[in-house]
């Protein structure tokens, strides 16, 4: 579709402004690696990998992630059917106008598993993808045990990064996300690593964070983290675990410089039912930075909810 230009010679054309300020307005799927999905009439980027008869692992990445970034972590868990989402507003899911908070995502993703008619399923979150695994739990009695990592149980035990309120004004906000020089926009997605770690072995396609990072639309963006800083604060997810009562297991890089990482592990560690675990030397995003270490504590956990279903049966 085009856009009749009417303004007058030596104005800045209104078309110019709307594709200056990027990515406003809602946008369709545009799909990838995996399949698109429909789900009450929301359209999700969707990958499986691993045998069908394989544990069940849903695994939700984080803000201004995608699929792409658990990658290592997949090809270290052969033995299990995992379904990747890109979350709504991100990858080759559909960016609506609204719908970005944990609730409606929660029932969102339940209702993904009711479409692909999953049981038993373990969902490992990254990040802001745990706070919608629990919420998923929370809508779903598919679900049977959660991994969490990177994620404290509410907004204060953490920081984001500095600036970060000028991408929610109007206007300048959309143009800051999408238009910003990209070493400001690398330096963000760098935080998400350890100091020192090396970036050129995070991802195959050395863009994947940058591409990542802008794919958002802006209402994504800004939905995303005032509606999860409102849910956690109403009830954390320490308190959310305790009220499901499910296995829970959260993981954390000792280097996160997006957590208090002791803060958060205190809460977290008055709860029966969550074991922790901490890696050295790693920080916000362990399933990059030592996917084998992450790999084997996710195997342990699933063979030890195993066990323990023998035992009671």
């Amino acid at each position: 579709m085009t856009t009749k230009n009417t303004s007058s010679r030596g104005r800045w054309p209104l078309r110019s402004i709307r594709d200056l300020t990027g990515r406003t307005s809602a946008e369709p799927a545009t799909g990838g690696v995996g399949t698109v999905v429909c789900v009450d009439g929301i359209d999700l980027h969707v990958r499986a990998d691993g045998p069908v008869d394989g544990p069940a692992l849903l695994m939700l990445h984080g803000f201004g992630a995608s699929t792409a970034w658990f990658d290592q972590l997949v090809v270290r868990l052969p033995e299990c059917r995992t379904i990747r989402v890109d979350l709504l507003g991100h990858g080759g899911s559909a960016r609506p106008m609204t719908g970005y908070d944990p609730d409606s995502q929660g029932r969102l993703y339940a209702r993904l598993l009711g479409e692909l008619n999953l049981n038993e399923v373990t969902v490992v979150g990254h990040s802001m993808g745990s706070l919608f695994g629990v919420a998923t739990a929370e809508y779903s009695t598919r679900i049977t045990r959660l991994v969490l990592i990177g994620e404290g149980p509410d907004t204060s035990t953490g920081t984001l990064p500095p600036g970060e309120w000028m991408i929610h004004l109007p206007w300048i906000g959309p143009i800051l996300q999408h238009h910003g020089p990209a070493f400001v926009t690398n330096r963000v997605v760098r935080r998400a690593f350890a100091p020192g770690f090396d970036m050129g072995t995070a991802f195959t396609d050395p863009r994947r964070g940058l591409d990542d990072a802008r794919s958002l639309n802006h209402p994504a963006f800004t939905q995303s983290i005032k509606r999860r800083k409102a849910w956690t604060g109403r009830l954390g997810l320490d308190a959310r675990l305790d009220e499901l009562a499910l296995p829970a297991l959260v993981v954390f890089g000792r280097e996160d410089r997006f957590y208090n990482v002791e803060a958060a592990l205190t809460r977290y560690r008055a709860v029966p039912t969550i074991t922790t675990a901490v890696l050295e030397q790693v920080g916000h995003t362990p399933m990059i930075e030592a996917p084998d270490h992450v790999a084997d504590l996710i195997r342990e956990f699933l063979s030890a909810g195993d066990k323990a279903a023998e035992t009671s049966s």
